[in-house]
């Protein structure tokens, strides 16, 4: 026999015991700079805040009504409802409208069936919105969660959020979460890959404004050493500290590559830049050089003596 839910899927349960944990399942998937299916979102209500069967059309009325309680503490907040997609087109339905249309202001957002009749001009909203999401850092979203609901949101959590939405089966000997194996991470590579994450400008003064991550997980299993997120473009850095030999430095040029190209399947910005960077403590040897021109990757060279 079944185990008892505690909560039925009435509005009145889902609006007290549903938002929360709604937020921080996406607040996860945002800074992985991804989006969740409305059944997925749907399954993880069930399955892990004890939610009898709901409908997957009911999910719009959870991130709406997330989106809208987030919104009488902030108004200004990122539309984080927007990362709840549609499995067949992953794009928002028709409830994104009207948070859309105020935040952009375009009235067609809230017309009658309007992501049908304006196909492109939907698709583009979603994604100015994702982008706006993506570049809250987890300290901020932290924030804005407990002011909205009152919680602690630390960043341990978040950690074990994102981790656990990257678990699943192994599959062809890629091991998924953030484990570094036997050996660890060594002092000299986390001593860049820290020094990389927290001066983005030193790389690019464009990137001076950047919001910065580290130990990224994509939904291929792999991880970046660093991420820096603008409104119009993201940024894949693979660091490969003084220690490192030629071996080293090529795995380093084809990491950029496979991140580069897995960040942006992942993006549902169409067309928005994703770059990848190399940084290294030592010159590149010719032939690495050429690998690295041939395949667009920019190379950035970090001072060994950093304060």
């Amino acid at each position: 026999m079944a185990k008892r839910k505690p909560h039925a899927s009435t509005n009145a349960n889902l609006l007290a015991h549903g938002l929360a944990p709604a937020m921080r399942w996406l607040i996860a998937v945002a800074l992985d700079g991804s989006t969740m299916t409305y059944g997925e979102l749907g399954a993880k209500l069930e399955d892990e805040a004890g939610f009898s069967t709901i409908f997957r059309t009911r999910i719009g009325f959870v991130v709406g009504s997330l989106m809208e309680r987030i919104q009488t503490i902030e108004p200004n907040a990122p539309l984080i409802n927007v990362l709840a997609v549609n499995q067949k087109d992953r794009l928002p339905s028709k409830g994104a409208g009207p948070f859309m249309a105020a935040r952009f202001g375009e009235k067609r957002f809230q017309q009658d069936h309007a992501k049908d009749r304006f196909p492109t001009l939907w698709e583009r909203g979603f994604q100015r919105a994702a982008g706006e999401v993506y570049k809250l850092s987890a300290n901020q979203w932290s924030h804005l969660y407990r002011r909205v609901f009152g919680q602690e949101l630390d960043g341990q959590k978040i950690e074990q959020d994102r981790d656990h939405r990257q678990k699943g089966t192994e599959k062809d000997g890629i091991p998924t979460g953030r484990s570094y194996g036997r050996g660890g991470e060594g002092p000299y590579h986390q001593a860049l890959r820290l020094w990389t994450k927290a001066n983005p400008g030193m790389i690019d003064k464009a990137f001076t404004d950047a919001t910065t991550d580290t130990e990224v997980d994509l939904d291929s299993g792999d991880r970046i050493d660093v991420v820096y997120k603008l409104i119009d473009r993201t940024v894949v850095v693979e660091v490969k500290s003084r220690i490192s030999n030629e071996i080293d430095l090529r795995r380093g040029v084809y990491q950029c590559v496979k991140y580069r190209a897995v960040r942006q399947a992942m993006d549902v910005r169409e067309n928005t830049l994703v770059e990848a960077i190399l940084v290294t403590e030592n010159e590149l040897p010719g032939e690495i050089a050429a690998l690295v021109k041939l395949h667009g990757i920019r190379h950035f060279l970090a001072p060994q003596e950093r304060n």
